[in-house]
């Protein structure tokens, strides 16, 4: 596969190299393509930095298992939570509505009671000054 004598580093990778080649890549930009791939193998530590097994796709995947069940129960706990706190809610606004509501039907009666008052007097004024020209016109008419 090295038909155009292209030497690569450290015995190179002739499977790239031979694919670069069938590409037509010319061979300086082969040669640099295929350092940098080495390159990018030698810096990291080890294949499994670089890539994912099998068994770091299934503990990854009981992770998430635990982490969405972990969420669902955050969430059923903050519905409960917001439930009590709403109820509780609730119950404190009924009272303050009853207690509201006593307040203004005491008003009401009070207000009612004072026009009542109001209304009486008027009706007995009324009465007496009635009484008093009744008295007036059959005493001064009869003499």
């Amino acid at each position: 596969m090295r038909s155009s004598g292209m030497e690569y580093p450290h015995g190179g990778a002739p499977g790239i190299a031979g694919v670069l080649e069938k590409a037509a890549v010319p061979p300086m930009q082969a040669r640099a393509i295929v350092q940098a791939i080495e390159i990018e193998i030698a810096g990291a530590q080890d294949v499994q930095d670089v890539l994912a097994t099998k068994q770091d796709l299934l503990e990854l995947r009981q992770e998430f298992a635990e982490l969405r069940h972990s969420t669902k129960q955050d969430i059923l706990e903050l519905r409960h939570e917001f439930m009590a706190r709403l109820n509780e809610l609730r119950h404190e606004l009924t009272e303050k509505i009853t207690a509201l509501r006593s307040e203004l039907l005491v008003e009401i009666h009070k207000s009612a009671s004072s026009q009542l008052r109001h209304l009486y007097g008027a009706l007995l004024g009324q009465m007496a000054l009635l009484l008093g020209l009744a008295y007036f016109f059959v005493s001064h008419l009869s003499h």
